[in-house]
Parts: C-alpha cells; structure tokens; sequence
C-alpha cells in the first residue's frame, strides 16, 4: 500500500510538472476580476513580485485591493490569496494559466492540491449576461496522499472596492456603510461610501458604486462582518465564522473592516463541486449621455431589463456558475482554437487581453425595470482607460473593432449609435469628433474643433461601414447618412495631402502617408455605405474619387525605387509602421493592390533585421523607440508572408510577456526598454482588441439591409434567462485541480494519457452540444453574434492562397485560385463560397502579373457535407465528425508539447531581460 501511495504521489508530482513545464508566458499583471469600465481587478506579477498567495490584488492603477483568501487544512491555515500575515503557512503556487475568461492558479496547501479559478465571464451574445458587472472566485481542492483531510475555505473583502480614497498617516479614508443580506438562493455582504458622489472618479475609481461579496447558500456557509484582524484569526482558530456583523459602518481603513464568507467542507479527499464565491461592484445609473437636442438622459445598465433589484440579480449569478462556466470554457476553446491558427504566442497575447476589452464597456438602456425596460434603445459607452478618461475615444475604438467585430458586430454598432447621434447637428463641423465627453462616465457631447480631422472622420466611416457589413445592420448607416457624407466630403478634399493635421500617434508633420491611406479608405466606406442605402449616384460618385485618390497616394507614396512606401511623400528616408491599410483588408475595398503589400512586407522584413529593438518595432521613424502593441497586430494583419507575420507577432508577445516592469500589457511604450509611455501607455485599455485583428479578417461578409432588426432594436422576450441559458446540461468542464492535483490509482503513466486524449475528445462533443444550443438560442434576442459552431471555420490564411506543398504563403510561391487551390479542411459557408467566386471575379490577376488573393477556397464537397451533418446531430453517436478529429489532434499535440517542454524546460523560473 505504501508503494502504491508513492507512486500516486510521484505521479501527481509528474503531472504539476506537466502543467509548469508548459507555462512559457509571464505578464507583469494578470487578471482576476475585470469586468466593467470601473470593475477592474489584477494581480500584480512583475519580476520579483510575490505570488498570489502572499499578495493583495489591485485595481489597474495600482491601488490594493483588500480581497483574501484562506484555507485550513486539518487546522493548518494556508492563505491562497492576501498578505497580512494572519495565517501558519503559505499555499506554493505550482502554475498559472491564462485563457481569455479565466486566470487559474494552482498551488499546493499541505497534503492538498488546490486550484484557484478567477472567471469573468464573456457573453457577447447575451448583452443581459455580458453587462453584469459580477465575477467569480472558486476553489477546488484533492488529496495529493490519497487521504481524507479536514478542509474549511474562507474569503473576504475590504471597502477598497468602492471608492479611491485612502486612508493617510493615522486616519482612516471616508466612512463607509455596509450590511448583510439573506435571499432565496444566496447571502451577500454589500458595502458603499456613506456619501455617494454620482458620476465622479477619485484615482480612476468610481465614487457611486457598491461592492458585493456573495455565495450560494448552504448548510455549511457561515459569515462575518468585523476588522480583518478579527474575521481572520476567527477562521484561523476555528475554521467557521460567528454570523454576526459589527456597527453598519465605519471608516474605510484604520481599522480595516471585511466582509466575509466561509464554507466547511468537511472530511473529503477532494471537492464534489468549487466553492465559489461572486464579488461584483454595481453603478446604476451608469452614464448621463447629452443628447443632440441639449436633454440629458440617465443611462442604466443593460441587466436591469431583466433583474428588477440587486438581490434577484445576485441569486441568478450564483446559481448560474455551472453553467457559466461551461460557457466560459466552450467560449475559450473556440477563441484559443482560431488563435492557434496563427501561432502559438498569439493565443497568449487573445487569451491575456479579452477580459480587459470587454470589460472597457458599459452597456446602457434608456429606463430598465425588470422586463417592462425598454431595449428599444440600446447605447455603449467605452471608458479611455489608460490613457485619458473620455468617453468613446474614437481613435482608441478603431482599435479595440476587430474585438467587437469578431465576437459581435453588433457591439460596434451600440458603441457608435451614441457618437453619431451627438454629431447629426453638428452641420458647423465638417469632419468627426474625437469623443463625446473628457470625464467618464458623463457622456456631455462633442468637444469642438480639433486637429484630427482626417484621422477621426477615416475612423468613424471605416468603423461604421465594417459594422454593417459584419452584423447586416444598416439602420445606422441610413439614420445618420447625412452626417457620414458631411464627412467624406473633408475627406475627399483633405486626405490626400495632410496638412496641419494630428495622427492618433501625435504625429503633426504633413504629408504622413499612413494619415493619408487611412481617410482614402474612408472616401471608399463612404461609396459602400452609399451603394447600401441606395445612393446609387453618390456611390458612383465617391467610387471615382477613392479610386482616383488612392493612385495619386501611390505616387506619392512610392519610394524612389518603387520597392516599398514611405513614412513620409518624398522623404526617402521616412519609414513607418503603415497599419491603417488594414481597413482596407477588412473592408475588402482593394485600394491598395496585392504587389504592394507583397514589397511592403518584404520591406518590413528589412526593417526588422535592421531597425528592430528588443521589444519591437517602432510606429514611425519620426517617434523614434515608440512602439505599438495594436498597430504591431494591425500590420501584422496586412503582410503576405506568415514569416514576417509571426515574427510581428512575436514581439507583441515579448512585450505582453516582459515582467521587468510593472502593470498591465501596455498599448504605447518603448521597444527598447519596454517602458509604458506616461500618457498614452493604455494600461488595461480597450486598445489592445486590435490583438485581433487577424480574426477579424475572416469573418464572412452579410447582406446589409437598412433597419436589419439588430441588437440596436432588441426584442425584450429574445433572450434565455440567466441560470438556464439553453444549456442542455452536459457538463464539459476541465477539471484542472483533479488533473493536476494527483491521481487516485496506479495505472500506468501511457494508460493516464490515453485516458486524458478520450477525455478531452468526450469533452469535445459534450460542449459542442450544450454551447450549439445556448447559443442558437441567444440568436433570438441578439442576431449577427459571434458563433460559437464551426460553421465558418476557414483556415487562417487571409488574403493569400497558400501553397498547396509547403502550406506557405509567401508571395514567391502563391497560386492562383484555378492552378492549384488551397483545400481548408474546415467546413465553409455557402456565403463564404458565393464571396469566393465574387472576389475571383473581382480580383482576377494583378497589374504586375499576381494574384490578389483575398477569400477562402472551399473544401470538397465530402468535408462539407460532413461538417453539415455533425452541426446539424445527423451523425451516430460513435462517429468522429472533422472538427473533433481536429481538436483531438490538437489535444493530442499539446500533450506531445507538454513532454518536450519537460525535457527542454526543466522547470525554468520566469525568464529575465537584460538591460
């Protein structure tokens, strides 16, 4: 029996080393609870930062945030979570993993394997779910000796959620409120400053919100409100709380008073189910937007149209994880899967940024009230965190698109609605705004003249043209048609030759090519915006004038040797990071021809073995080490040779990765010493959904039709409820804590991973049935989401076809579509057939003799009519359809990486970076 033992235990311990070996990735901050514009919650991990379990938390911009966690075993306190010292030991984190709605830290408490989970969860197509500002926190816990041990698990929360000020010298910060709450389904804790100041910030941290800290009810759960050193040492020596609160309010810090919630789990070798506890920080109302009209209206969060109050919206969300979490994981295999189509360290960069561009919302309804809200009038509000306060920077929303675009178009189009509606009166300005409010939350309207004019008025045609054609929604386009030909006429008189005018970059030299293309392919939105509302002569009109333009850019642009394109017309020695013709992939306008992108990578090439720095490449020549992270991804998007594509990638990555500097993976900063720029860094901003940008890229083009009945115009009745969302109930969750934690048996380590490859095939399947449904079903209130099937899973291969023997796609081996054509061995859309016979007549063969490339090539007709059929639940139960033929080959290969990495990797510590 004692060999038995040891060998289980040499097992787990192979396994742990399993899950570390396979960690390459090491950003200086880490997610934990991010989801609302004033929701945002890290752990801090730079170089040199103590783990988790002996750190505190933090808002994005650095201020603690009192959040513990706790966890006894057989009456040995190990804290999983906080630095106070009130504990005996302190649980080993083993590994971390971050996909793009979980961080997931493993550790070893005692005899005991624990796996922490912070999951904030994204739902793009459910806009009740997705505006719920709540996360989760669950604990799961098994044996690592095969024996039953006493286990109690305790968290809790301080009043540092809800406000920004602190307490200094001696004195606490300003009083706080708090109380505790028993309903059907849950026990929350609720805390709020005593004076709440409606609509204003202190240290970035809203002053009108309340904090909440909750858990399912159960027969086990047992409460307290105190000081921490109070609550603390009460679990400590006892393993349960009194369920009794102090006063109902104090000063918040000095002493330090805590909310918390503790669960016993008894005698067990592992847990049955996680222990989860929600913690959420609520504004309502959220947003006052100044209409066009001068009124000022109260904006409220979308949840409202289905929660009435606070406590029915708290018993959903608890009741909800299972589920949640099953959604969760469906929704990051799915995003990780088209990821990994483009290399392994891009599924980092999407997994580590998601959170905090969907959290850079809030979306609003005018009224709310349970189901009498009125969804008939939905608007999205982005917070410039990071880099300013302002409401819906435009510049920084053309880079956060691809996000939306994405996972649903129509996201886009809410955070648009209010910027043109602000704009229809402003017949005086003839070019876009720049926002609609300096401050967040207060939406006040449009600030005057600015030096933008090409750069934002380029922005907001491409942004509304790229949502229509995305989601199928053209109401925007024919409500504010108007306004968005007002702006295409500066265009047409100013972007080609840019003077006096401010790049989003801050750029002021005229002439800046990268300015120029960028409001080119705005004139040529505007010709498409037209052809979709039936302006047939005004299309025909902007048409020539595109067309024109962009051959006189070329002119100008052209380097003396006609190799590549300058930074700057006539300057042969400005070079620039030309990412503003990725609207023109994205777009499929074609203004610039595909012999043109082919020497601009090959010239981009050139600057990276020249220019490069440790950390990337610069935006322009002009800004010297300023570099990019979004308009890294955004040329990325653009060249035509995947060598040149990864190694953009790559240094993105290197950035996202580099933990010599604190806070959060920034969009602006220097690439030689990777040091946030002071105003323009985005530190946890929304400007990183350009991460994206090549998943964009393959979404199919839609009909467009003028009222498209979008989430614009939502139904009140379409959506699922929360707590039953569709799901069918299979259960597909990765247990990480029983994989890693130890094995209870001695079967052979080859058995062990035969039993994992059935195991993530089962999962497969059981996922791809629950989350078909939920989804399916999601359509109802929100149409034109992203998909979660794989009914249009082409290979990335964008704007190229590939080389049929190399699988390349550099431009001295590319095809055309009739010599020999690329077969994706994922099912393609009819739609997507119909684009690619579309695209070969349109493209037919370059001036210089290329093909330019820009669809997907569809698959034989057996691989669709397979790819039908397992989508459709026509295929035996035994059978193995394509798509999980694919992601068991995957599975099968992440596990052949997991064994290398152990030889090569041997453990490493986080890797260090030279000076």
């Amino acid at each position: 029996m004692t060999s038995m033992l040891g060998w289980i235990f040499l097992l787990a311990l192979l396994l742990c080393a399993v899950a570390d070996a396979q960690q390459s990735f090491f950003p200086a901050s880490i997610p934990l609870a991010v989801r609302s514009p004033h929701f945002s919650v890290w752990y801090d991990s730079h170089l040199g930062a103590a783990p988790l379990s002996s750190s505190w938390p933090n808002f994005w911009s650095g201020a603690i945030i009192g959040w513990a966690g706790r966890m006894r075993v057989d009456g040995v306190t190990y804290s999983w979570m906080g630095s106070d010292q009130i504990w005996n030991n302190t649980a080993t984190v083993v590994s971390t993993q971050i996909t793009p709605t979980r961080s997931i830290f493993v550790m070893q408490a005692g005899p005991m394997n624990v796996t922490v989970t912070f999951l904030s969860p994204i739902e793009p197509s459910d806009w009740v779910n997705q505006s719920i500002p709540f996360s989760y926190v669950s604990v799961e816990a098994q044996s690592l000796d095969g024996a039953a041990h006493d286990v109690q698990v305790y968290s809790d929360i301080s009043s540092e959620l809800v406000t920004g000020i602190r307490p200094s010298g001696g004195n606490g910060g300003d009083p706080v409120s708090w109380q505790s709450n028993r309903t059907a389904q849950a026990l929350y804790h609720e805390t709020e400053p005593v004076t709440l100041r409606q609509y204003t910030e202190v240290s970035n941290q809203a002053q009108d919100g309340r904090g909440y800290y909750a858990m399912a009810l159960s027969p086990s759960l047992t409460w307290e409100i105190d000081t921490d050193v109070n609550c603390r040492h009460q679990f400590l020596n006892s393993g349960n709380m009194t369920n009794t609160q102090v006063a109902a309010f104090g000063p918040m810090g000095k002493p330090w008073y805590v909310f918390a919630i503790a669960m016993d789990l008894g005698n067990i070798q592992s847990t049955s189910s996680p222990v989860t506890w929600a913690i959420g920080y609520v504004r309502d109302p959220v947003v006052p937007y100044t209409t066009s009209s001068g009124a000022t209206e109260v904006r409220r969060p979308y949840w409202t149209t289905r929660y009435s109050d606070i406590s029915a919206l708290i018993d959903a969300f608890v009741v909800d994880y299972p589920a949640a979490h099953d959604r969760a994981v469906a929704f990051d295999e799915k995003v990780m899967g088209d990821a990994a189509k483009v290399s392994p360290q891009y599924v980092d960069l999407i997994s580590l940024v998601t959170r905090q561009v969907m959290a850079a919302l809030d979306i609003t309804v005018l009224g709310g009230s349970g189901s009498n809200g009125q969804t008939t009038d939905v608007k999205a509000f982005m917070r410039d965190t990071g880099s300013s306060t302002r409401v819906n920077p435009v510049e920084t929303m053309f880079a956060a698109f691809p996000t939306y675009l994405y996972l649903n178009a129509s996201l886009g189009g809410a955070l648009l609605a209010p910027l043109l509606e602000s704009q229809d009166n402003l017949s005086g300005q003839p070019y876009a705004a720049q926002d609609i409010g300096g401050n967040y939350p207060n939406a006040t309207g449009t600030r005057g003249a600015h030096q933008q004019g090409i750069e934002q008025s380029g922005n907001m045609l491409i942004m509304m043209y790229a949502h229509a054609r995305v989601s199928g929604d053209g109401s925007l386009l024919s409500t504010h048609y108007d306004t968005a030909k007002r702006w295409a006429d500066y265009l047409v008189n100013n972007t080609l030759t840019p003077l006096n005018q401010d790049s989003a970059d801050g750029l002021t030299n005229p002439n800046m090519t990268n300015l120029a293309i960028k409001g080119i392919i705005g004139v040529k939105a505007m010709a498409e915006i037209s052809r979709a509302t039936q302006h047939d002569s005004d299309a025909q009109q902007y048409d020539s004038r595109a067309t024109a333009l962009a051959g006189s850019w070329l002119s100008l642009a052209e380097s003396s040797d006609q190799q590549h394109l300058l930074g700057q017309y006539g300057d042969q020695s400005s070079a620039a990071m030309l990412y503003n013709i990725y609207a023109d992939l994205l777009l499929d306008t074609a203004l610039v021809p595909q012999d043109i992108l082919a020497k601009q990578t090959q010239y981009y090439n050139s600057l990276l073995q020249t220019d490069a720095s440790p950390l990337g490449l610069y935006i322009d020549k002009v800004l010297g080490n300023t570099a990019s992270s979004a308009w890294t991804l955004f040329t990325a998007a653009t060249v035509t040779d995947d060598g040149v594509r990864n190694q953009l990638v790559q240094y993105a990555w290197d950035r996202a990765s580099f933990n010599k500097t604190s806070g959060q993976f920034p969009d602006v900063y220097n690439d030689a010493t990777g040091a946030i720029s002071s105003s323009r860094g985005g530190n946890a901003g929304s400007a990183l959904g350009a991460m994206f940008a090549p998943l964009a890229l393959t979404m199919p083009n839609t009909t467009i039709t003028a009222d498209g009945g979008s989430p614009l115009n939502p139904s009140p009745s379409g959506g699922v409820p929360i707590g039953n969302n569709g799901s069918n109930g299979s259960n597909g969750r990765t247990n990480v804590g029983a994989i890693v934690g130890g094995v209870v048996g001695g079967a052979a380590f080859l058995g062990i991973l035969a039993g994992v490859g059935i195991f993530f095939w089962r999962r497969r399947r059981q996922q791809a049935s629950a989350s078909n449904y939920h989804y399916k079903e999601d359509l109802l209130e929100h149409p034109h989401p992203y998909q979660y099937e794989a009914a249009y899973e082409q290979e990335y291969q964008p704007n190229r076809y590939t080389d049929t023997n190399t699988g390349r796609a550099d431009a001295a081996t590319r095809t055309s579509p009739t010599d020999a054509p690329y077969t994706s061995p994922y099912p393609v859309s009819s739609k997507a057939r119909e684009r690619a016979r579309e695209m070969e007549q349109r493209y037919p063969q370059s001036p210089s003799g290329t093909t330019n490339p820009t669809t997907p090539v569809a698959p034989s007709s057996e691989m669709i009519s397979s790819g039908s059929e397992a989508s459709s639940g026509g295929l035996d139960a035994n059978t193995v359809s394509t798509t999980d033929l694919l992601g068991l080959r995957t599975e099968v290969e992440n596990l052949r990486r997991v064994m290398q990495g152990i030889r090569e990797e041997r453990l490493d510590p986080p890797p260090l970076y030279g000076n």
